[in-house]
């Protein structure tokens, strides 16, 4: 599915496309060069005092100390995986993967994930984690497949694929956005048509 220029004029489309293809190639170099800046710190820290490193890092660099604990972890990950593997994740998922609570076997699995071409998302590691580390799943899966079922059952194909490119791409606020359409639809008493929603 690709976005939709139709409602930007034809040059901002063109940019727009550039812009992307720019992003597309930049992104791939996002995850070494924080392995880098990791090994940077880790380096660092040997010959700083203790309890001096956190202002350090903070005076010196601009980095916090949540942004300095996960780059060095991403580094320290990077020496027994292949940095190629992680630099195939977003950064939030490469920090999941790289925290020190995370199971090796986690870190097994969503590495084969991103070498045999899946995307993984950092709400998915943390799902993993969960479901590994015995806290539970934090999802529901019967609520799930029911919705997902519904869903199913009532859109065709092509509305099948918007609901779930919407839901991997969509922010936290597009999500509750969607729900409260979706709640005055109902309060309005406006039943929702039973078939793709083009």
């Amino acid at each position: 599915m690709a976005f939709d220029y139709s409602g930007i004029p034809a040059s901002d489309a063109m940019q727009l496309r550039l812009i992307a293809r720019r992003i597309k190639e930049l992104l791939p170099t996002v995850i070494p060069i924080i392995i880098q800046i990791g090994r940077n710190l880790e380096e660092a820290k040997a010959m700083i005092p203790h309890g001096h490193f956190g202002a350090y890092c903070w005076e010196e660099t601009g980095l916090c100390n949540r942004s300095t604990q996960n780059y060095m972890n991403l580094a320290k990950l990077a020496r027994s995986r292949d940095p190629a593997d992680l630099a195939k994740l977003a950064a939030g998922a490469a920090f999941e993967l790289a925290r020190k609570k995370t199971p090796e076997a986690v870190v097994s699995e969503v590495l084969s994930d991103v070498r045999a071409g899946r995307s993984v998302t950092e709400d998915d590691v943390k799902e993993r984690i969960a479901r590994a580390t015995g806290k539970g799943s934090t999802l529901d899966t019967r609520e799930i497949d029911k919705l997902a079922n519904v869903l199913i059952e009532n859109l065709d194909a092509d509305g099948v694929r918007d609901i779930e490119f919407f839901l991997r791409r969509a922010s936290k606020a597009k999500t509750k956005a969607l729900s409260d359409r979706l709640r005055k639809a109902l309060n309005a008493d406006v039943a929702p048509p039973a078939h793709n929603v083009h």
